[in-house]
This record gives C-alpha cells, structure tokens and sequence, in this order.
C-alpha cells in the first residue's frame, strides 16, 4: 500500500518532465487592435454608409418637414381658425408617428448589418489568425490577456495579413 503512492508520484514526475521538455509556442493578438486598425473594415463601413445614405436622408427629410410645420403651428396659433390649425396638428402628429416608425426600422436594419458585418469581419480574422497559427507551429494563440509579453504579441502580423487580404480583394475587385 505505501509503494501506490511512491509510483503515483514518479509517473506524475515523468509526466510534468516530460511536458516541460516540449516547448509550446504561445501567440497573443489584440482584438481590440485588430478591430481598430483593419483595413478590412473600412471598405465595410463605406459600404453601410452608402446602403444606408438615401434612408437617412429621408429621415433628415421628415425631421425638416416636422420641425417647418411646428414652427408655422407656433407663430399661427393665435390667428389661425380652429379647422386649420387642427388639420396641421394632425399633419404634424402623422410626421412625427412616420419620422418614428422610419427611425426605429433604420435602426434595427442598421442593427442587423452591423452584425452582420461583425461576424464576417471575425470569421476573417479567424481564418487568417488561425493560418498563421498553422503556418508557424503555434500551440496556442491567446485574444483576451491579463498581460502579455510583447515577444507574444502577433497583432501586427495579422494586421500585415489583412492588409495584403484588402488590397488583393480591391484589386480584385477593379
């Protein structure tokens, strides 16, 4: 019975020695970085200001109108005759439910892309980190750290690689 635990304690010896005589190869990237300084991004973002433009405009539009009616409402009330100023009170309570109902539905739209974009954006960052990972032998690569030893970080490789992953889709794209 006393040998059990004798033997318990060589094999883990043998085991930690044996781990410890591999040596791991550790990367750390900087999400927050990554997602700050990607030239993935931006052509996104171009993209969403564009799908998005004509909608805001229209808001911008309504709000202008809402604001015109309110304003003449103010300055006429005292001399403008019942019929009229409750036709434009009615008017002006119809822009406002529009301007609203328009507000939310860009909003969540907006919502819904900028998830979208998101997702890809990670699922991009993903496969190239996960490249280099392969490419270079890492064991492990770490995106959220307490600290990290600036001889881990990777950030700028991958950024390297998202540069050259943009600028091939631009020119692919021309």
């Amino acid at each position: 019975m006393k040998i059990l635990p004798s033997v318990i304690v060589v094999v883990l010896m043998m085991v930690a020695t044996h781990v410890a005589a591999q040596s791991l190869k550790i990367g750390y990237v900087n999400g927050f970085r990554l997602e700050k300084e990607s030239p993935l991004a931006g052509p996104e973002i171009e993209q969403m200001k564009k799908e998005f433009a004509a909608r805001e405009q229209q808001l911008q539009d309504l709000q202008k109108q809402g604001l015109q009616l309110q304003g003449e409402l103010e300055e006429e009330a005292l001399t403008m005759n019942p019929a009229d100023k409750q036709a434009k009170e009615k008017r002006l309570a119809a822009l406002a439910q529009q301007f609203e109902k328009l507000q939310r539905s860009v909003g969540e739209d907006l919502q819904v892309r900028k998830n979208e974009a998101r997702a890809r954006f990670l699922a991009e960052t993903n496969a190239i980190i996960k490249a280099i990972a392969e490419a270079e032998n890492y064991d492990l690569i770490l995106e959220q750290a307490v600290y990290s030893s600036s001889q881990l970080d990777m950030t700028d490789q991958v950024l390297k690689e998202m540069a050259k992953r943009a600028a091939s889709a631009a020119g692919g794209g021309k």
